[in-house]
């Protein structure tokens, strides 16, 4: 990211974070957090990086709430080097590291799904639609609208049925994917898709409290794994470890996602479900091209 762009992502970061009690970061009150005056801050944020010390990040970081996975998006943004010319450029070409996960995730007897930088669902095995009970006519819905297959918008929209899957479990796991969700996007905060997708999803009520919630202080800390156990409506008890496995690429991170099966119950279940329906793979939201209508 170079230092324009940083300083963008800086002015983002002010508007969508919150202070300590709960209101948007004037810009003096940051100035006087971060012991900069506005003319320096100013500076900063149009990408003039001679205030930009180990300590003034340190202490943005602190403004922000950032947890430990998203200071260290920060600081790697911070670092001055274009996104695309971080990633070797003897690496494949995205279609090819596309292809490659699709014909892995189709192989696997698990649920998987691709997300990117916006936690946009790239694709999922069948597996993984079929546990959610994700249907054909929600498919088609979801692709006639705007980040229709975000998995934030997925798991908070009251149509996608992901609440009565989950039951009792939902607000555990929409926080902990809530975790993600800004950690993943932390680089995108000044792209004009993430601030159309952040508005779309806070037309959701409970997304907009738990998103401004977390803005305030974590609730959770962040991993890229986690344990998730909730009685399934058609299949019982499902407990499973939520891993995750970056794929980067000169378009923005890709990111593997599979469900480990944390018991022998679970495994049978999955092992039935395969069977029943496939290797299929759907593919979902687009990539790497990220459209705003």
């Amino acid at each position: 990211m170079d230092s324009c762009e940083f300083g963008n992502l800086l002015t983002a970061l002010r508007k969508q974070n919150r202070n300590e009690n709960g209101e948007s970061w004037k810009r003096e009150d940051l100035c006087e957090y971060i012991h900069l005056n506005p003319h320096q801050l100013g500076r900063l944020e149009r990408g003039d990086r001679k205030y930009l010390d180990t300590e003034t990040l340190q202490l943005l970081a602190e403004a922000f709430n950032l947890t430990t996975l998203e200071r260290k998006e920060f600081f790697f943004a911070a670092v001055g080097v274009a996104d695309d010319k971080l990633i070797n450029p003897l690496d494949a070409e995205y279609e090819d590291t596309l292809n490659d996960l699709i014909s892995t995730i189709k192989k696997m007897h698990v649920p998987a799904f691709v997300l990117d930088d916006y936690a946009d669902i790239v694709a999922a095995n069948q597996l993984m639609l079929k546990l959610y009970q994700v249907d054909s006519d929600y498919i088609l819905k979801a692709g006639e609208t705007f980040a229709g297959f975000n998995l934030l918008k997925f798991i908070y929209s009251p149509g996608s049925g992901y609440a009565e899957v989950v039951g009792s479990s939902w607000s555990n796991m929409a926080k902990k994917n809530l975790h993600f969700f800004r950690r993943v996007t932390l680089r995108k905060r000044q792209k004009a898709y993430f601030k159309k997708l952040l508005k779309e999803l806070c037309k959701d009520k409970l997304f907009d409290i738990h998103w401004h919630e977390l803005s305030r202080g974590p609730s959770f800390s962040d991993s890229v794994y986690d344990t998730f156990q909730w009685n399934h409506p058609g299949h019982g008890p499902v407990n499973f470890i939520f891993t995750e496995s970056l794929v980067p690429t000169k378009y923005g991170n890709l990111y593997l996602f599979t469900y480990v099966p944390g018991d022998i119950k679970t495994s049978t279940i999955f092992l039935n479900i395969a069977e029943k329906v496939g290797e299929k793979v759907q593919l979902l939201a687009p990539w790497p091209d990220k459209p705003l209508n």
